[in-house]
This record gives C-alpha cells, structure tokens and sequence, in this order.
C-alpha cells in the first residue's frame, strides 16, 4: 500500500537528520516511528485493563513459584479444551 504523508518543514528536516545519523532510509525511519507509537499504544491499553494486570501478576507469581510449563504442556492443555469444547 502506498501512502503520502505531507510533513511539517521542521518534522521532515528532523526526519531526515535521524536518517542520515541511524545511516536509514527516510521510509525506514518512518516505519520505526510508527511501530515505536503502536507498541506504546498498546503498551497503554494493557496498563488501563484492570482484567488483564491482575493476569500478567498472577503469571508472575506463578513463575516465581516455579509454576512454569513447557510448550507441549500447554500445546496439549489446548487441545484437550478444543476436544471438550467441540
């Protein structure tokens, strides 16, 4: 998909400079930025979900319980639940 973005002269003259510094294309520091505002974004709606903090303390404190399963264990966890459910 292409996209057209019409920056402010200051924005793209800083684009720019960060470019030729992180030895990047213009594109590939756009993309950077972008992703870096996405990620924060998320980061944010996971902080302002109640439900899921409680879930990543109670992971943490199972891991540092030992409570901890390999890939197989859950993979089989899955799809026993899938076998019960259909």
């Amino acid at each position: 998909m292409a996209m057209t973005l019409r920056l402010p002269p200051e924005i793209d003259a800083e684009l720019r400079a960060a470019a030729e510094e992180d030895r990047r294309s213009v594109q590939q520091v756009v993309l950077l930025a972008i992703e870096s505002y996405l990620g924060r974004r998320e980061t944010a709606e996971v902080k302002a979900d109640a439900e899921t903090l409680r879930a990543l303390a109670d992971a943490r404190e199972q891991v540092a319980r030992g409570e901890t399963y390999s890939t197989d264990e859950v993979l089989a966890t899955l799809s026993e639940r899938r076998t019960r459910s259909a």
